[in-house]
């Protein structure tokens, strides 16, 4: 695997695949003992209307099989940070090290893998790219370390750090829209250091609502906050964009939402 280089590439192109693990059998027990009730069944069909909308949206979906050692590797964007034809492989908490190699393995068939330095940790929920711009969460699963390493991943292009204290991941409490836009869960945090030209803000109590995922015209939303649906649905309206709300209860209880659930190619 290649070390960490400082080379400058054209900017991001629109995905045409989404990669994807289906929930293991393990996610249920693992949740379990820490008094969290999973429905499976409903997990899995969850996460088919979640590919089906990705399908709907233009991509192809390719799936990486489940692995049972691994409760948490449905939320498999966590796994590595992919910009043009490079991927740079995370290192996450030590309950998740070792989701990557499955993941890796598939990438490196057609894109050149950058690893973390010694010390780095970096989980892709934190990565969140806005227009000309990409913002990283420094958070409990990235360090400052991890922070600099993407930096220089993704040289030439632009890196603001953002504090995240309030939830677990940056893409837990703001995502970009498109059309100039991101959304954010106030409560969460700070904005005040996201350049943009306009912010949304979730309704009162509903802040898982802020983790939302677009491709191309199509606009992937949580369902069941029902006051910031309402909003999106305006949003859309606006910008011509088609809202798809999807019931993602199962692995809201994982601590994880839409974007956690692929990594765009």
């Amino acid at each position: 695997m290649a070390a960490l280089p400082a080379a400058g590439y054209p900017p991001a192109v629109p995905p045409t695949v989404a990669l994807t693990r289906r929930p293991p059998r393990s996610y249920q027990a693992y949740y379990a003992a820490q008094h969290v009730s999973i429905d499976l069944a409903r997990a899995d069909a969850q996460h088919a209307a979640y590919t089906k909308a990705l399908r709907s949206a233009g991509l192809g979906i390719e799936a990486i099989d489940p692995d049972e050692r691994f409760a948490d590797s449905v939320f498999i964007e966590d796994t590595a940070v992919v910009w043009q034809q490079r991927a740079l492989r995370t290192r996450m908490a030590s309950h998740r090290e070792g989701e990557q190699s499955a993941v890796i393995a598939y990438l490196q068939r057609r894109h050149e893998i950058v690893t973390l330095p010694p010390g780095a940790t970096l989980d892709g929920g934190d990565v969140l790219h806005a227009g000309d711009l990409t913002y990283v969460g420094r958070s409990s699963r990235t360090n400052p370390a991890g922070a600099a390493a993407l930096r220089e991943f993704l040289a030439p292009r632009t890196v603001v750090e953002i504090p995240v204290e309030r939830c677990l991941h940056l893409k837990s409490a703001a995502t970009w829209l498109g059309n100039g836009t991101l959304l954010a869960a106030l409560d969460l945090v700070d904005v005040s250091a996201f350049d943009v030209p306009r912010v949304m803000f979730t309704a009162a109590g509903e802040d898982k609502a802020a983790n939302t995922l677009r491709v191309g015209d199509r606009l992937l939303v949580l369902n069941g906050y029902p006051e910031t649906v309402a909003a999106l649905r305006e949003f859309a309206a606006e910008h011509r964009v088609r809202l798809s709300p999807l019931d993602m209860s199962e692995f809201e209880k994982g601590d994880g939402s839409l974007t956690c659930l692929s990594i765009l190619l």
